[in-house]
């Protein structure tokens, strides 16, 4: 079969692989002041030292549905839409890096024209992964997501807050699932008070995370656009000073002191 067939043949389940993220068609029937008007949880970066900046990403996370029973039916169309979506936008990015179309492409299938399409993508599929409250899906996916993401940044231009914003996600969830603890309410999570320990995350994983860590930041630093002027930054901080580097040097920063030790 050939890629366009393939691509054709794929477009309805594709298309539909996002429609019920908890969180987006729905309002969430537990009320909790820190969400939105969505359901979704939600916060801005407590870790913002400097109280001249002007921006701090925010971290919006819809509720968890009840974990589906290992070797179910919903488990398993669970796997396959997260699967789907992964090779989806791998699938995307790749076209990307080599800046190539045919012209009857899908839109569904076009390569991204810039990271904020990229990160659109791969942010609802976040919200996908934990909203399934599935340890045994959401940890290996979602170091998948963060890989794809790490190859990401220099293929498009530097684009702040769609890649601070998602980093800054990654960051809390994987934070979230080597402890337990969820990120804004600061309450247990479901799968960690149902008897398999407060980590829901392998010391294998935990070590791809760590690199992966590590080499997206090193990835942002060297995708800045230092040098150049920015008005929005000189009015807010000052001439010649980026709006991103303070941030920059706040990715993964959580994730890194937790594993710091971990070997």
């Amino acid at each position: 079969m050939t890629t366009k067939d393939r691509e054709c043949d794929s477009d309805s389940d594709l298309n539909e692989e996002f429609e019920d993220v908890p969180g987006i068609h729905e309002h969430s029937t537990n009320p909790n002041p820190n969400t939105n008007s969505n359901g979704f949880f939600s916060a801005q970066s407590t870790t913002n030292l400097n109280k001249t900046k002007s921006w701090t990403p925010t971290l919006n996370l819809p509720p968890q549905k009840p974990t589906p029973s290992p070797g179910s039916e919903e488990e398993t169309q669970l796997r396959g839409r997260v699967s789907a979506a992964i090779e989806r936008i791998t699938y995307r990015q790749m076209k990307s890096e080599m800046g190539m179309d045919a012209p009857d492409t899908h839109v569904s299938h076009r390569r991204y024209e810039n990271f904020a399409e990229f990160a659109a993508d791969v942010d609802a599929l976040i919200d996908l992964l934990w909203g399934s409250a599935s340890p045994s899906i959401q940890t290996e996916s979602l170091i998948t997501l963060a890989g794809v993401t790490e190859t990401a940044l220099p293929t498009h231009p530097f684009d702040g807050p769609s890649a601070l914003t998602l980093l800054h996600k990654f960051d809390e969830v994987f934070v979230a699932l080597c402890t337990g603890i969820h990120p804004l309410t600061r309450e247990p999570l479901r799968e960690a008070q149902t008897g398999r320990g407060p980590v829901l995350v392998t010391q294998t994983q935990k070590v791809r995370i760590r690199s992966l860590a590590e080499t997206t930041r090193y990835k942002v630093f060297s995708v800045l656009p230092v040098g150049e002027d920015d008005e929005e930054g000189e009015e807010e901080e000052g001439a010649g000073e980026q709006p991103w580097v303070l941030e920059a040097t706040r990715v993964y920063d959580r994730t890194l002191m937790l594993l710091a030790d971990d070997d």
